[in-house]
């Protein structure tokens, strides 16, 4: 491993294990670098099995600034796996010893029948070269991947991906903008309504 991507790779462990992202996941993670995220929006009822609330709406906000090819594929990547695998995704923009690094946080949701409560991470270069992937588990430390997170890493599962988003061979998808029932746009956010208010 170079030492500058050792240098990126302990950066990200250090802000991850600081900030309590092993637990909480990426919803609050260093708010100021984010540049795009597709936030499930939980109802706020935590249920009686105290497990994560339910979402009922879908905020995405796509990258908001130029980045390397590779990272805005990455995020699509992530969006698409987030409609099989009930995840909030977030892309960041994040200097590391005055380099600007990207990362894509994966933050799976579980609610009533559904677990996927993992977290997972992509890291690139300024240039948009793929430097590592982690599986985030709650007290232990990260091992770094060398490949891409995977429709099979989710505990909650995804389909393989097969390189685009647009072929629809599977119909489970359990958000989309074709279920939702009202679509809403406030300025770079778009927000896909899943269910009717009563």
């Amino acid at each position: 491993m170079s030492n500058q991507k050792e240098i990126i790779l302990q950066y990200y462990e250090r802000q991850i294990e600081a900030d309590a992202h092993l637990v909480d996941g990426f919803s609050y993670f260093m708010p100021d670098n984010r540049i795009g995220r597709v936030e499930l929006m939980t109802t706020g009822d935590w249920g009686e099995y105290g497990c994560e609330a339910d979402f009922d709406s879908v905020e995405i906000e796509k990258i908001s600034s130029a980045v390397p090819q590779i990272v805005s594929e990455a995020f699509d990547r992530h969006t698409w796996f987030s409609q099989y695998s009930i995840s909030s995704v977030f892309a960041f923009k994040i200097p590391v010893e005055e380099q600007n690094t990207y990362a894509i946080g994966i933050s799976g949701m579980a609610g009533d029948g559904w677990d996927n409560c993992g977290n997972f991470i992509e890291v690139f270069e300024e240039s948009g070269t793929f430097i590592g992937a982690a599986i985030i588990g709650q007290e232990e430390k990260l091992v770094w991947l060398d490949r891409y997170i995977d429709g099979s890493d989710f505990n909650g599962g995804a389909p393989k991906w097969t390189g685009s988003p647009a072929p629809e061979i599977y119909g489970n998808k359990l958000w989309s903008k074709e279920v939702a029932v009202s679509i809403e746009q406030d300025g770079a956010i778009t927000r896909l309504v899943l269910f009717a208010p009563d």
